[in-house]
């Protein structure tokens, strides 16, 4: 079992429905599944992510928990803010050595209790391998690691319980992509029902269809079985908008039509990109009356204030 989340997480979390011209003006449903709202703190896919990372952590009387990212890592953030809430003490590894330590980012994962470490670019593209694991052994000592982003099996485990939440079978299941992890979670947990798209928000997104069947063959073992799941995991790679943690004035236009339109603010890295590449989707595939569409809020909002104050852009000042 999980850890039990305090009474100010709202579990499950909130489905919303809400009017979006390409996708309910055929007559479809669109839901918002708010995984945002689950806490202000620990708020989205990060949750099912690391809960059950938690837990596992707990059973092996691990308190101390590490894990690594980028200096406006929302699964930093998460990690730390869990850590207080749960009594772990926790370490973050960063991607470079130049990274700000009073960013709001990492002045909030430190006020959480966070110990910071940054490493270089070149000593990041080694996790998960055996000298990476040294580093962080000979620097720790004793410790629980969970990967970056939450991405490992429990993370997507904690990921696919989402679909349990609905009262319903959707046609199409939407979300952002980094690491695929709430992608293969979804993906599993679906069992070939709904059709999932997952959008990359990273340059070369291609590498998400791998990661995907490497994850249904550790969980299947079953050749057949992994087809017929595949069939209904879909991968956009064309919505990246030049990368990771990049964008351009039309995905800012877009946020700011979809907030005045939906109600509902998305956030530059995740959320607006897989909202865009849903939104396109529609408009060259239009849903036929009477489908329901769910799309989840993964979060990542608590990277809106840094993306502002690097870029100088007031997303939503004026909406």
């Amino acid at each position: 079992m999980p850890p039990v989340a305090p009474s100010e997480f709202k579990l499950p979390s909130p489905l919303q429905e809400v009017k979006y011209p390409p996708i309910t003006d055929c007559g479809a449903v669109l839901y918002i599944k708010r995984d945002d709202l689950i806490h202000p703190e620990v708020s989205g896919n990060k949750w099912r992510k690391l809960k059950y990372n938690f837990e596992k952590a707990r059973l092996r009387g691990n308190r101390l928990i590490v894990t690594a990212g980028g200096a406006f890592s929302n699964h930093i953030a998460a990690t730390a803010a869990a850590g207080q809430l749960f009594g772990f003490r926790t370490a973050g590894v960063i991607r470079g050595e130049d990274a700000d330590l009073n960013n709001p980012t990492l002045r909030f994962a430190q006020d959480c209790g966070m110990e910071i470490v940054r490493i270089s670019r070149a000593a990041y593209r080694t996790e998960g391998s055996h000298d990476f694991s040294d580093m962080v052994k000979t620097r720790f000592g004793a410790h629980y690691y969970i990967p970056s982003g939450g991405a490992n099996d429990l993370g997507a485990a904690g990921c696919g319980e989402l679909l349990g939440e609905l009262d319903f079978r959707p046609d199409a299941v939407w979300t952002a992509c980094g690491t695929g992890t709430t992608l293969c979670g979804l993906g599993t947990a679906n069992a070939a029902r709904s059709e999932i798209f997952g959008v990359s928000v990273l340059k070369g997104g291609a590498f998400l269809r791998d990661t995907a069947d490497r994850h249904l063959a550790r969980t299947f073992g079953d050749p057949e079985t992994e087809a017929y799941i595949r069939e209904k995991i879909h991968i956009l790679t064309d919505h990246h908008f030049g990368g990771y943690a990049k964008s351009t004035p039309e995905l800012i236009d877009f946020m700011r039509e979809f907030y005045r339109t939906t109600g509902v603010k998305t956030d530059p890295i995740y959320t607006a990109k897989a909202a865009f590449g849903m939104a396109r989707f529609a408009e060259r595939h239009p849903p036929k009356k009477g489908e329901k569409w769910v799309f989840i809020h993964t979060g990542g909002m608590q990277g809106l204030p840094p993306f502002e104050e690097k870029s100088g852009i007031s997303v939503f000042g004026n909406c």
